[in-house]
């Protein structure tokens, strides 16, 4: 590979990443600081114990931050902890940080964060992979395989100055469980649901008894009337595929979500009205409203809906994982919801969402 991995590598931010088809190319990285001239160099082991050679999608988060990010957080946001390391390093001005060597890549890649102030900083490497939420129950020998291909191995890189750890700022964790949600739900997609309140509104519009509600949804005005009343945010027909869909706990802590790290904008926007009492949606599979309610009765996952406000925004971000070692290009989703204060002038739902040709 003879071509950037970032899509702006002049751009200089706090967040630099990029992402590969297989872990193995970085076992052997290196993260090499270096001075003016490259003098002073040092190189630190981003894999001391070789976890990357086990091969899966990967990747690479480098952030510089005031404080370092909570590890409980981490696993929250990246799944669970591989592997941690620690440096003091110094840094300043002039300060160059790098990876290298990378197998299949004949150039380094630079992480463009902005200049350092000069002084004594940390620099955490910790490796976590993140594993669909279905693998949480017994699975089939052949689900283990696409369970295998499902998984993200990523490489955060934090680093912050040494006085946070000497004043002990470091931030209490603020994730849960019900603030990352990663798994596949098929072509259909998922709506993202008010359930106890959905439920009663489709019995007084349609009344009880067996529903099929995609059939309900297409032929009459149903589907418009809980969109409208802020009941469900709909993401109607998806490329099947494993995406996260996050939703952070707190303003602050979405700068915490690095998944437009490469300065793109989403890829598309849903926007939707959301009941102001409510603080959890349900993830529902849209091939299950053919139940309704049947449906009701197994356990769905739940995200939160943190903050005030009538709108809520789905953004999706979808981040390539180049080619590498004969792998071919893969994408990992994201689909990020934001609360937002003011009232929507217009619903815009996700339809025939493509995250991959």
């Amino acid at each position: 590979m003879d071509t950037p991995l970032h899509t702006n590598q002049h751009h200089q931010n706090s967040i630099f990443g990029f992402a590969l088809a297989d872990s193995a190319v970085l076992a052997e990285t290196k993260l090499i600081i270096s001075g003016p001239q490259d003098k002073n160099e040092i190189q630190l082991e981003i894999d001391p114990q070789r976890r990357l050679k086990d091969g899966r999608k990967v990747s690479v988060v480098a952030q510089h931050m005031n404080a370092p990010l909570d590890r409980q957080d981490a696993i929250i946001i990246y799944g669970e902890e591989l592997g941690f390391v620690q440096y003091t390093v110094a840094l300043g001005p002039d300060s160059t940080c790098l990876l290298a060597p990378i197998e299949g890549i004949d150039h380094p890649i630079v992480l463009n964060w902005a200049d350092f102030v000069e002084g004594e900083y940390e620099l955490r490497i910790s490796l976590h992979i993140k594993t669909p939420r279905i693998a949480e129950g017994p699975l089939e020998p052949e689900q283990l395989a696409m369970v295998k291909y499902a998984q993200v191995v990523t490489v955060a890189i934090c680093v912050f100055p040494a006085e946070a750890v000497q004043m002990n700022t470091t931030p209490k964790a603020v994730w849960t469980r019900e603030n990352h949600v990663f798994d596949s739900y098929g072509s259909g997609g998922f709506i993202l649901a008010d359930l106890p309140r959905m439920a009663k509104r489709v019995e007084d519009l349609i009344g009880s008894g067996n529903h099929n509600l995609i059939e309900q949804f297409s032929e009459g005005d149903l589907s418009d009337t809980l969109l409208e009343e802020g009941l469900m945010a709909i993401a109607w027909g998806v490329t099947p595929w494993c995406y996260s869909i996050y939703s952070a706990p707190d303003e602050n802590s979405r700068t915490e979500i690095s998944v437009d790290k490469l300065g793109d904008e989403p890829q598309t926007t849903g926007i939707y009205r959301v009941h102001p009492e409510c603080k959890q949606l349900s993830i529902v599979p849209v091939n299950e409203l053919a139940y309704w309610p049947t449906c009701l009765e197994k356990e769905w996952p739940v995200i939160d809906v943190a903050g005030e406000g009538d709108t809520l925004r789905m953004d999706l971000y979808v981040q390539i994982c180049e080619s590498v070692n004969g792998l071919h290009e893969n994408p990992l989703p994201s689909f990020v919801l934001t609360r937002c204060e003011e009232q929507p002038e217009t619903i815009i739902p996700l339809i025939n969402v493509v995250i991959i040709d």
